[in-house]
């Protein structure tokens, strides 16, 4: 994919996925009354800060951590400090109220995810809570991309490895997807969600043309499914909030 192909997918998924007002509602209706007088966040991986953004309300400071400063450069707010380094490179005696990670999981290798949940939850006051947020394995996102590979990780792993670990934790299930103007726009999020999602760069770059072009019509397909009536396309995403609470002390 180009530069350009990327910009496109990421305005994408930053302006029209749903999980930013999934998490609000979750956390005003089940976690607000837990919070302390003056509740802290930090999101980990939060790329154009939509999370955030919609939880500001809720806390005093916001803490963000995004290791690729391009895709956090839009956000400002008075309450946050953006940080462009990753979960690993990020020294902070500081506890948090609500330590929030979405769709990170799957660029860590499953081997070191206990070792990142730890981390995770090492940033949680007591009495505070871990969220997780993953795709789920069910719906149209996950029906497409399972096409294309059998060996991806979705929420319910996470909850698999939650349980290997003896963590008490709440999946909520949710429904989030996203939203295009045009096919072109549709089928380039589309490529990157196959692309990136299911194939390794040594193999896309194994493929012969045929077999490149015969991918491509495969993904052109999913993507004319998600017209809509209105002459606009969406593709709908299942996803999972895993809450995962601190000791109470």
């Amino acid at each position: 994919m180009s530069p350009q192909d990327y910009a496109t997918a990421f305005r994408l998924l930053a302006a029209s996925a749903r999980h930013p007002q999934n998490i609000h509602h979750i956390v005003t209706e089940r976690l607000s009354p837990t919070l302390s007088e003056r509740p802290t966040l930090l999101d980990v991986g939060a790329g154009a800060g939509k999370v955030s953004e919609q939880l500001a309300p809720l806390f005093t400071s916001l803490t963000l951590l995004e290791p690729h400063p391009e895709q956090s450069a839009g956000f400002h707010h008075a309450k946050a400090k953006v940080l462009p380094v990753s979960l690993e490179q990020y020294a902070s005696q500081d506890r948090y109220d609500l330590v929030i990670c979405c769709h990170v999981l799957y660029h860590v290798p499953v081997s070191e995810w206990g070792g990142f949940i730890d981390r995770l939850r090492g940033f949680v006051r007591p009495g505070g809570t871990c969220l997780i947020v993953m795709a789920a394995a069910r719906g149209p996102t996950h029906a497409m991309c399972r096409e294309f590979s059998d060996t991806l990780y979705f929420s319910e792993h996470v909850a698999g490895e939650l349980r290997r670990k003896s963590l008490p934790h709440e999946s909520i299930p949710t429904m989030s997807g996203f939203a295009a103007k045009t096919f072109e726009e549709m089928y380039t999020l589309c490529r990157f969600l196959v692309l990136e999602g299911c194939f390794t760069a040594a193999q896309l770059a194994a493929l012969s043309p045929e077999e490149a072009r015969t991918l491509d019509a495969r993904i052109r397909a999913h993507a004319e499914r998600c017209l809509r009536p209105d002459g606009t396309y969406h593709l709908d995403q299942d996803e999972d909030v895993i809450l995962v609470p601190s000791s109470a002390a």
